[in-house]
């Protein structure tokens, strides 16, 4: 009897202990899902001028300029049948009429902009700069894809849980093709999550892309530009002739990059990062001297950061996907299978070799952690990406 009873204590210690650690994993897990979900995360520009101008009389770019130093002048396609959606905390009350302001200085065709409350039109509190980057993003994109419908997906609150729900939101119900996150925070295990990088393989899986800025504090990886389902964008400065002409672009020294923490290598990057984890950025835009309107600024300013490059690349997106005969799931693979092949990649990209955001995000030849592949000449790459299969 002694020894059924100790036989029977050791297996119900045993038993306990089973129990009792996988309760332990159990709130680990809890833990680390609530820790990212409840992430701030913050818009990636920077305000370079602050007091407006009423004309467009600022130094940055203006749309004529940055869509010929891309070749995007040269495109038949402008994003038709296509919905390009924005994800922004708290939106921008001014959007429509600023976005107005905007087309009417540059020449370009007006749009309606639908605006939409995935988790209802609430008191939304945050730092004014989410307004200046909702109107950036509307107007990046608007410029590149002009003929593209506009969703503007405008969240409760900047934390990582209300944002993606607004980047689901913009597949599920809104019908994009397209998604641009141009925010980013911290690193978490919980990023791989049903809160993170789920809503994105989701939307992969339909047809979508995501593209997010991969910040501005230099070599580091921030989320959501660390998930594999996601175009994350690094920055450049560019120089260009008065009329638009590219002349060059080296790494802006504050573009984020590196490999990420949690994120494993995804297949597309074979041949090209040689690590094990998943290397941040996949392609660069223009990220310093950027003309924009925003009217709680006083009209036009201009700005920086790689908020820039997210926009414009899904604008540039959508214009491929305007020619296909199926949306991308995911563009990144085709993005690096065009890159595999030497003529195309030289053809279809500016590879930034020179400058560096610090750390392991020195630029050179090919693929590195500042610039990913560099930036479009999408004039070439975008009849490539057509005919990707």
């Amino acid at each position: 009897m002694i020894r059924k009873i100790s036989a029977f204590a050791f297996i119900l210690t045993f038993l306990v202990g089973i129990v009792g650690s996988g309760a332990a994993a159990f709130a680990q897990s809890t833990s680390e899902a609530d820790q990212f979900d409840n992430a701030i995360a913050y818009p990636t520009i920077i305000l370079q001028n602050a007091h407006g101008t009423r004309a467009p009389d600022v130094n940055g770019f203006t749309p004529q300029q940055f869509r010929k130093a891309y070749g995007i002048d040269q495109l038949s396609q402008q994003g038709a049948g296509i919905t390009i959606a924005i994800v922004d905390a708290c939106g921008n009350p001014h959007v429509q009429s600023d976005l107005d302001q905007y087309d009417q200085a540059f020449g370009l065709p007006s749009t309606t902009v639908k605006v939409v409350y995935p988790q209802g039109k609430k008191v939304c509190s945050a730092p004014s700069s989410w307004g200046l980057e909702t109107d950036l993003d509307v107007e990046m994109a608007h410029a590149v894809a002009p003929q593209a419908t506009i969703v503007l997906e405008v969240t409760v609150n900047p934390t990582f849980k209300r944002l993606d729900q607004g980047a689901q939101d913009a597949y599920v119900n809104q019908g994009a093709a397209d998604v641009s996150m141009s925010f980013g925070g911290k690193e978490r295990p919980g990023e791989k999550g049903a809160h993170g990088d789920a809503i994105f393989a989701a939307g992969n899986a339909k047809g979508v892309t995501f593209t997010a800025s991969s910040g501005d504090s230099g070599c580091g990886v921030s989320y959501p530009a660390a998930s594999p389902d996601v175009v994350a964008v690094g920055g450049t400065v560019l120089t260009i002739k008065q009329d638009g002409t590219y002349v060059s672009e080296t790494t802006w020294s504050s573009s984020g990059g590196g490999l990420s923490k949690f994120e494993h290598v995804p297949s597309y990057q074979n041949g090209f990062n040689n690590n094990a984890k998943r290397g941040v950025p996949d392609v660069a835009m223009v990220a310093t001297g950027m003309a924009m309107y925003d009217s709680d600024f006083g009209g036009f300013v201009e700005v920086a950061g790689t908020s820039i490059g997210a926009p414009i690349w899904s604008g540039v997106l959508a214009d491929a996907n305007s020619g296909r005969q199926h949306t991308f799931m995911n563009a990144d693979i085709e993005l690096y299978s065009v890159a595999s092949n030497s003529q195309k990649y030289a053809r279809d990209y500016h590879d930034i070799t020179t400058g560096s955001s610090g750390g392991i995000c020195n630029a050179g030849p090919g693929y590195d952690f500042p610039t990913g592949l560099g930036s479009p000449v999408s004039n070439n790459l975008v009849p490539d990406l057509i005919a990707a299969p």
